[in-house]
Order: C-alpha cells, then structure tokens, then sequence
C-alpha cells in the first residue's frame, strides 16, 4: 500500500455489478464531458472524486507510515424526468435507482488499498428540465493511507 488517494474506479465497479437498472456507470472525466443537460444518457451514474481529509491524527514518528483520511465521493445520477414538467416530484422509476445505487454502496467494503465501509451523507437534486433530472448522493469512506516501513530509513 501507498499514499495513493482512494481509487473511485472501485465504487464504479461496484455500480457496474450491482445497478443493474443503469445504462452506463461512468468516472468524472464522463460527467464532465456532457455540456447540457438533455445530452445526458438515461439512466446513468457518475462516480466523482469530491476530496480527503486527513481525520486529525498527526505523524507519531519522524518517517510517517500510515495517515487515516476520510475521503468524500459523490455519485451523480442522470434520470429520466418525464413525470413533471416542474421536477418538482420525483418518477418511481428514479426513486428506485437512486435506491438500487444506495443499496449497492452503503455499508460496502472497497477491498484493498487501505478502504473501510462506506457511508451515505446526503442526496440532493442538482439540476432538471423536462425530461432529465439530475440527482447527486455523497458518500464517505474512512480510508488508511500507508506506506510499509523501510529498513534503511524513510
């Protein structure tokens, strides 16, 4: 293990896996590729890096071996929106996605690379028109950042 940020291609994998009612599970660099809102494929999610944190916890010894973060990603769901004109009231079908994402990462364990349980944070709608509603969650996921001790110094 290293000091390498956590690895969201891992949350996407899972998506890929366990949505089964999603077209297309992308990264950031999909998300950020669409320019308007009805260029967006439905349903989609997105997996985005939001940021890491060291917990508080300082270096104990001159060489550090091992950092605890929390790191913040967000999913962004892309969803059909046909329900009203106002995007004020959600379609079932969206609240069943948005369920069916929640249910494929709260409480998962990324293996490997330092990764514990993932948490849910909060949803909200980002943006909708009349035919795509945009919806993001942000999860949270304690992740140990370390290095194996060298014998011959740091």
């Amino acid at each position: 293990m290293n000091f390498e940020p956590f690895d969201t291609s891992i949350i996407v994998r899972r998506l890929q896996a366990k949505a089964t009612g999603l077209h297309l599970v992308g990264s950031a660099a999909d998300y950020a590729a669409v320019k308007e809102l009805r260029s967006f494929r439905t349903p989609s999610a997105y997996v985005v890096f939001a940021d890491e944190e060291n917990t508080g916890g300082l270096p104990t010894t001159f060489c550090t071996v091992q950092v605890h973060a929390k790191v913040q990603f967000g999913v962004v769901l892309a969803l059909r929106n046909y329900q009203e004109q106002l995007g004020g009231q959600m379609s079932d079908e969206a609240r069943k996605l948005i369920g069916q994402v929640r249910s494929a990462l709260i409480g998962f364990q990324p293996t490997g690379k330092g990764a514990n349980v993932v948490s849910w944070q909060a949803g909200s709608v980002l943006d909708y028109d009349a035919s795509v509603l945009l919806f993001a969650d942000r999860y949270e996921v304690p992740h140990t950042l370390q290095r194996a001790p060298s014998a011959g110094g740091c």
